[in-house]
């Protein structure tokens, strides 16, 4: 059987490399092991156990640059509520008209998927759920019509399901400010009217004209330990050996810390370009990279 080219690393494969798409693309094993915490985690965390455990509503934002880990954290708020068998519905806002997110969202309140493994229907369908996919059906009719989505019956659809399925999380992906301002009323009305039990969280790059919303978690870049730590789980996850070796090899910390600072510390920059630097070690065959090596490799 051939030998993995990162053999000479005692790793199978390229810890830093990742498809298109990320994430989103069906990445998610071992997400919550790789993830370096941060304060903000913390936040995003009593965030949750607020909703699960206190029964409380909330709106927030979590905001950084792109590679910050925005799409991330919501992952991880997903795969929180699996283990807690709450309800939860994640969609990407990216692109998108206001028209076709609106109708995402009610389509996926309206499945099985969202719904919590708590609440379980007898043989009558709930009156909520009539409800959402009758509003479904009519905001479906007759094409895209922007008009419908300021309809009171929509927003008290959508916190219909929320409330009768909390605890419930609607969380929102790549939702910037260009986005329809009928969708960002929509959002505020369907706040108003959710009583208990649910999470709103929106990830976007910026704030602006979303100032109604006072919870926002801001994602700064890795400092030097993060940077560090974040490089080790990935090393880790594709040794192949059980001996001890240094955490970071081949990387010399100073090596992983240059390039932190190269990337000012933006995590998903760090990984491209610990990727390209990882190939070229191995394509040079070099013993260690070193923060010199690191000078002298273009990424």
């Amino acid at each position: 059987m051939r030998k993995s080219p990162y053999h000479k690393y005692a790793l199978l494969d390229n810890p830093f490399r990742f498809e298109a798409g990320g994430f989103e693309a069906g990445q998610r094993e071992g997400l919550n092991l790789l993830n370096v915490k941060q304060e903000e985690d913390y936040e995003l965390e009593d965030a949750f156990f607020d909703t699960l455990e206190k029964n409380r509503k909330t709106i927030l934002q979590i905001l950084g640059q792109e590679g910050a880990g925005k799409t991330e954290r919501l992952l991880l708020l997903v795969e929180r509520a699996k283990e807690e068998a709450a309800s939860c519905c994640y969609l990407n806002a990216g692109g998108k008209g206001g028209f076709v997110l609106v109708a995402e969202i009610l389509d996926a309140l309206s499945k099985p998927k969202f719904r919590s493994k708590r609440k379980r229907f007898g043989i009558f369908t709930p009156g909520w759920l009539r409800e959402l996919r009758g509003v479904r059906r009519w905001f479906l009719a007759d094409g895209e019509d922007e008009k419908k989505i300021g309809e009171g019956r929509v927003s008290a659809a959508i916190a219909g399901a929320l409330n009768e399925s909390s605890p419930s999380f609607l969380l929102l992906d790549d939702f910037e400010a260009g986005i329809d301002l009928r969708v960002v009323r929509l959002l505020q009305a369907v706040f108003e009217k959710v009583v208990r039990g649910v999470l709103i969280a929106i990830a976007a790059e910026s704030g602006h004209g979303q100032s109604w919303i006072a919870k926002k978690v801001e994602l700064r870049g890795f400092n030097e330990r993060e940077a560090e730590l974040c490089v080790a789980k990935r090393l880790l996850a594709e040794r192949t050996v059980s001996e001890k070796l240094d955490p970071l090899y081949p990387f010399t910390p100073a090596a992983v810390r240059k390039v932190n600072e190269s990337v000012r510390g933006n995590p998903k920059r760090l990984l491209e370009a610990l990727a390209v630097i990882l190939d070229a070690g191995v394509a040079r065959r070099a013993e260690i990279i070193d923060e010199e090596f690191v000078l002298r490799t273009n990424f």
